[in-house]
């Protein structure tokens, strides 16, 4: 689930949690009738009702990417890029590169979190290089499945949508590990704030996009800001904990703040971006967004995830958050990246977002159990909203990816054989 960036020698790059491609549509590999087995996995999973109208589904079918713009890496990179998809065999699925990212990020990120359960502890000096590898794969193949759908001619609006999702789950772990890397558990207000801008990040770059049709790529973008994350995880892991606690002359800060600061000189300058977009490039009539909606409409759903957020851990009684940082990050982090799933297929079909949303029945429960003084222990709330907020996410992508499968007659995790000899030589 990552934008995606200019396309240079047939391929793009990725905002952070998007695709990287300019065409990052592609159809997936199993078939879309057998998504999942009859009997009481499927009917546990899926939705009771399809979770897309007739209408929306016809207007997916008339959609078509639209991006702008390039970082200042993409052509260096693209070149690695053209190499790499050269050497991938024209059986493997697009979507099944993505879904292969995705599973190394947070796997690697999970690794990093068994050992800095509370971002404070210094982690065995392997797991901070396995991040980074980790790290590296995910943009080597998030930059690489859209290449693989149009040399394989299995592109489709699925395709995008299932590249966004896988996005918008990474950008969660890619958040938390970097904070956990740099130790900024010690630090839970700037924590805080470097985890959730992020994920704001992410969705505003979905909101500009629903508001002007365009998804626009700055100078410094998801390329930049993953090789400096990986820069992050290779400094842990040669300095540890000595590296990041030591001041820097004149500034008088500790090493930590460096990634904390530019999270936050990263936000004022995309968010002035974003903005400048939401305000004025609205597409629709009297300059509504692409579904003739209020171009505002879009932050009470990021507003509310941020909110509840942050009161609740402010009124904690047990240090909810400075305790339990990780798990707070990802109960929160699945809601983020569940309405920004939303937003993206509000997008695609042009239709309304709505604010009412089983995502936040996790963060509501932990907002009445506080409301209630605590009568039952928050960090036992803490692990329902996440389950919760993990089912919820899943049921949701399942769903709606399976419909959509069903309606095109699309695959899912392999290429059709007409669409491989069809394929472009390589």
């Amino acid at each position: 689930m990552s934008a995606t960036g200019q396309q240079q020698g047939g391929g793009l790059r990725t905002r952070r949690g998007l695709s990287r491609d300019k065409d990052p549509g592609h159809g997936m590999g199993m078939e879309a009738t057998c998504w999942l087995s009859p009997g009481v996995l499927r009917r546990l999973i899926e939705l009771p009702s399809p979770p897309l109208s007739r209408h929306q589904l016809k207007r997916l079918e008339e959609h078509r990417y639209s991006s702008a713009g390039r970082s200042l890496l993409e052509p260096l990179m693209q070149r690695y890029w053209e190499w790499l998809i050269g050497r991938v065999p024209s059986w493997i699925a697009p979507n099944l590169i993505t879904i292969i990212g995705l599973a190394t990020n947070v796997f690697t990120t999970l690794v990093l979190v068994y050992y800095c359960p509370t971002a404070t502890e210094q982690a065995p000096l392997w797991a901070y290089l396995l991040c980074a590898v980790g790290l590296f794969i995910y943009q080597s193949l998030d930059a690489i499945d859209g290449k693989q759908a149009r040399r394989t001619n299995s592109s489709s609006p699925l395709g995008e949508l299932f590249d966004h999702g896988c996005d918008s789950l990474s950008t969660v772990f890619v958040v938390l590990g970097t904070s956990i890397a740099a130790q900024l558990g010690t630090n839970p207000d700037w924590m805080f704030f470097c985890c959730f801008a992020g994920m704001f990040m992410f969705y505003c770059a979905h909101w500009q996009t629903y508001v002007s049709g365009t998804l626009r790529f700055g100078i410094i973008d998801v390329t930049e800001v993953q090789i400096f994350i990986i820069i992050v995880y290779l400094l842990a892991a040669v300095g540890g904990s000595a590296f990041w606690q030591s001041l820097i002359p004149i500034l008088n800060i500790q090493m930590k703040m460096i990634p904390a600061i530019c999270t936050l000189l990263g936000a004022i300058f995309s968010c002035t971006n974003y903005f400048r977009v939401i305000f004025t490039g609205g597409v629709g009539k009297n300059g509504s967004t692409i579904a003739g909606t209020s171009v505002l409409s879009p932050v009470l759903h990021i507003g509310s995830v941020i909110i509840l957020a942050m009161m609740i851990y402010k009124k904690s009684a047990v240090q909810l958050f400075e305790n339990h940082p990780c798990l707070y990050i990802l109960a929160f982090g699945f809601v983020s990246a569940k309405i920004t799933n939303k937003l993206v297929v509000a997008h695609m079909t042009k239709s309304e977002m709505h604010l009412h949303d089983l995502a936040f029945l996790g963060p509501g429960l932990l907002f009445l159990d506080q409301y209630f003084n605590s009568f039952i222990d928050e960090y036992l709330v803490l692990w329902i909203a996440l389950i919760l907020s993990l089912f919820d996410l899943v049921r949701y992508c399942v769903s709606v990816c399976n419909q959509i499968a069903c309606h095109l007659h699309i695959f899912v995790f392999k290429i059709k054989p007409c669409s491989v000899l069809g394929s472009a030589p390589h």
